[in-house]
């Protein structure tokens, strides 16, 4: 069958060449690429995942540091050096029976003490109530050294007779006032703290606080948002910083982890370290620990923390004894501890203590009555300082005795207590009798106020039967001149050698001679030597007059040199070196003539504890600048205990006192009693060759007190020691009358009193004028035994030769001197 062919379709156009179709590639339909975020949001995400990881990085070191520090948390203890303590009672008595109590007196004691005075009865510990008649005290509690507790108290004194409530028994019982800080060891910038349980914190005080600084402590998680929010709202709108919102865990974070410094990098770590806290310790604890950490200011070098701390150091009261607005006032203090400091900001002080009340009245804490009764008080801030250096030449010394058994540097750790004797009623008395005397001197003799070089002086005071020294004073200014002088100036001692010389001619048991008594007869009169290296010797008296015979009570309260040379030669120098190395007065002695009038060296500390001996009835005291040194646990790390040894017999040194007391009464030692001092005591004067140096060392039954004058590098100062040194000696001493207990030197059983002539030194007859009799004391069996010769007595020698004219001296002149110089 034909295949039938297509028609072809009309052309409409002229045929054109046919050319090939375009081929187009048919595609598949591809999907949208992948988002690709843009670069600086790439760059974001790596930053925040970097910061997350930074942050849990930082998060967990810092939450270990937290834990680390909280583990072993304990805030140092300010090494503290105490006073002794003081027996109110025993002020009172003393000043009463010499009739000069005074409530001016009474009232710087305890204002020194930080009590405070109150218009009503004392009702909280370091409170007082002076009336007339009655000193009314609430004693605060304390520990002694020995670690006895001595429990607060009210007590109500007569000033008449320092009787106690009324009792019939004015010895029943002692009114112990606390030690107080005298000073304190260590580094310069210290810190002082005290922890106290929140137990032990008053409601008011905890009230106080969270009222003016964190209301909402205990609902929000260590940041308060809404806080955070009203300071800044507030801020914007006055246009600078009026406000914070720091929480008291913020707070604790910043003093406890982070630096005081305003950065915003400690601002930054502040949040998560207050987190952490909160992580860590119930709301009880942080503020128990904020309570006793927060910063309330400085006490001159000494930073105060915590309110415990705060509340005794400007009130002188523990915490748990303070009242409502005190409790406002140490709260109104954390804001700006020094623009609020009470001290020197009263008034602002109690403005914003106000303003702390009203808080609390608002937030229900306090009523409205209560709020008025508080801010109606007026503010009562304990004006002396807790915190101070005084007495610093003394606690320097004990620092460098203390160093050798304990490290100090590692004592802030330990808590270390220091307990001393010293007593700061004397010790302002020597500092003050020091600067009156150096400038009554000076304005005396203007020639020793140069420009080159100051006129220094030492005083220091020991107690002779313990040993403990109860001032000291190492020189004018601790601030311009920190060396010591009272056991670092080694001095030559002048005339103050004497006692121990003529102690022991009269100590039978110290020479092997004979017992000379006080009325034995010495020849005042010129003597010349030789010696091999310093020729021609002619010693003399310090006024260049010579006597001819006089007793030894005379040449001693005279200070005469020539008899003390005749004496010397009697008991011999070997002897007397013997003597006074058994009294450490100098390290070495040397066995050479001129140590009879003094020509040794020795210190202040070294001279004053020998003539403690003296009043200690020849028993030697070493000296002790503390009891006791204990840690916070009330371990003790150092004692000091007393040693003593027997130097000379008891009556020759209380006949040797007996003639020292002449020399205050009529002797070289008068100028001591121009002060007013005017109870029984002995002395004696000295003054180095050139004049020096100058001395004086005394002593009553309890209390032994030397004095040093001169320049430091030796430059005289042409003064004697009576007229220099003895004034201040009689300053210090009537000054610390109220502090120095009563007494008179008793004689022991083996002393014998004899009315004698002073002229003859025999036994006084009816006859004798009365003028030449006084009452003498020997010791028993050396005492005279014939009646004056020159008014109707007999003319026989005396049983116990005394006299050393040279016919009674015979052989011995040579056999001493002609050994030693020629004659």
């Amino acid at each position: 069958m034909p295949v039938k062919k297509a028609k072809k379709a009309p052309s409409k156009g002229p045929r054109r060449a046919r050319s090939k179709p375009k081929v187009t590639a048919t595609r598949a339909i591809e999907p949208p690429p992948p988002y690709r975020p843009r670069r600086w949001i790439r760059f974001a995400i790596l930053l925040m995942i970097v910061a997350a990881v930074s942050a849990t990085v930082m998060w967990r070191r810092i939450d270990a540091q937290v834990v680390r520090r909280l583990a072993s948390f304990e805030a140092p203890s300010i090494p503290v050096v105490y006073s002794a303590p003081l027996d109110l009672r025993s002020v009172v008595v003393r000043t009463s029976e010499e009739g000069s109590t005074s409530q001016d007196l009474l009232k710087g004691i305890l204002f020194d003490r930080r009590y405070t005075e109150v218009a009503s009865q004392p009702s909280r510990p370091g409170e007082f109530l002076l009336t007339t008649d009655t000193l009314t005290i609430f004693t605060r509690d304390f520990t002694t050294a020995t670690g006895i507790p001595n429990k607060a108290r009210k007590i109500v004194l007569s000033l008449r007779d320092g009787r106690e409530n009324a009792s019939q028994n004015p010895t029943a019982q002692r009114a112990l006032l606390e030690p107080q800080i005298i000073s304190y060891l260590g580094a310069q910038e210290m810190r002082a703290s005290r922890f106290v349980s929140l137990d032990h914190i008053p409601q008011t005080v905890q009230r106080a606080v969270l009222a003016i600084e964190d209301e909402r402590f205990f609902s929000h998680f260590g940041i308060d948002i809404f806080g955070i929010s009203r300071a800044v709202v507030r801020n914007i709108i006055a246009g600078r910083l009026v406000q914070g919102g720091s929480t008291l865990t913020q707070q604790l974070a910043k003093n406890l982890f982070l630096s005081p410094k305003k950065t915003i990098s400690r601002k930054l770590l502040e949040i998560p370290t207050a987190l952490s806290l909160e992580r860590h310790l119930s709301k009880q604890q942080l503020l128990e620990l904020y309570l006793n950490e927060v910063y309330l200011g400085q006490e001159g070098s000494v930073s105060i923390h915590g309110m415990p701390q705060a509340s005794t150091t400007l009130f002188g009261k523990n915490i748990a004894d303070i009242s409502v607005d005190e409790a406002a006032t140490l709260a109104g203090i954390i804001k700006a501890p020094s623009y609020f400091n009470p001290r020197k900001h009263p008034e602002r002080a109690k403005e914003r203590r106000d303003t702390v009340l009203g808080k609390m009245r608002d937030l229900g804490y306090i009523s409205a009555t209560e709020y008025s009764a508080a801010t109606a008080k007026p503010l009562r801030i304990a004006q002396q300082q807790e915190h101070r250096r005084i007495a610093q030449y003394f606690t320097s010394t004990l620092e460098v005795e203390l160093s050798q058994t304990i490290d100090i540097e590692n004592a802030p750790s330990t808590g270390l207590a220091v307990y001393t004797g010293l007593d700061l009623g004397m010790q302002r008395c020597a500092e003050a009798a020091v600067e009156r005397g150096l400038a009554a001197i000076e304005t005396t003799n203007p020639k020793l106020r140069r420009n080159d070089k100051q006129l220094q002086a030492a005083l220091v005071a020991i107690e002779p039967y313990s040993g403990l020294v109860r001032s000291w004073v190492g020189g004018r200014d601790f601030g311009e001149s920190q060396f010591n002088r009272v056991n670092l100036a080694m001095r030559q001692i002048g005339s103050t050698v004497k006692p121990f010389l003529y102690l022991t001619a009269l100590d039978g048991s110290l020479n092997s001679y004979k017992t000379a008594t006080a009325v034995s007869i010495l020849e005042d009169k010129p003597m010349q030597f030789t010696t091999s290296n310093r020729g021609a010797w002619n010693p003399e008296n310090y006024d260049h007059e010579f006597r001819g015979d006089v007793t030894l009570r005379y040449a001693l309260e005279h200070s005469l040199n020539m008899p003390a040379l005749y004496i010397a030669e009697r008991i011999g120098l070997s002897t007397l070196k013997k003597t006074l190395s058994a009294f450490k007065i100098a390290p070495t002695v040397q066995e050479v003539p001129s140590i009879a009038l003094g020509a040794l060296d020795s210190n202040l500390l070294r001279l004053t504890a020998a003539y403690g001996a003296l009043a200690n009835g020849g028993v030697y005291i070493q000296p002790r600048l503390f009891t006791a040194a204990v840690d916070g646990s009330g371990d003790r790390l150092a004692n000091s205990e007393i040693v003593e040894e027997r130097v000379a017999d008891e009556d020759a040194a209380f006949i040797l006192t007996n003639m020292l007391r002449g020399v205050l009464d009529r002797g070289t030692g008068a100028k001591a009693r121009s002060k007013g001092f005017n109870r029984q005591a002995a002395g004696k004067t000295g003054t180095s060759d050139n004049a020096r140096d100058a001395w004086f060392i005394g002593y009553t039954p309890t209390l032994v007190a030397g004095v040093w004058l001169g320049y430091d590098d030796n430059t005289p100062i042409s003064i004697t020691g009576g007229a220099a040194a003895a004034p201040i000696w009689g300053d210090f001493m009537k000054c610390s009358s109220p502090f120095l207990p009563l007494g008179d030197f008793s004689p022991p059983p083996g002393v014998t009193f004899a009315e004698v002539d002073i002229r003859t030194g025999q036994i006084a007859t009816p006859e004798c004028p009365r003028e030449r009799v006084i009452t003498e004391a020997f010791v028993t069996g050396t005492q005279p035994s014939v009646r004056c010769s020159e008014h109707g007595g007999g003319d026989q020698e005396q049983e116990h030769e005394s006299s050393t004219s040279p016919s009674r001296r015979g052989d011995r002149q040579s056999g001493f001197w002609t050994s030693l110089f020629g004659r």
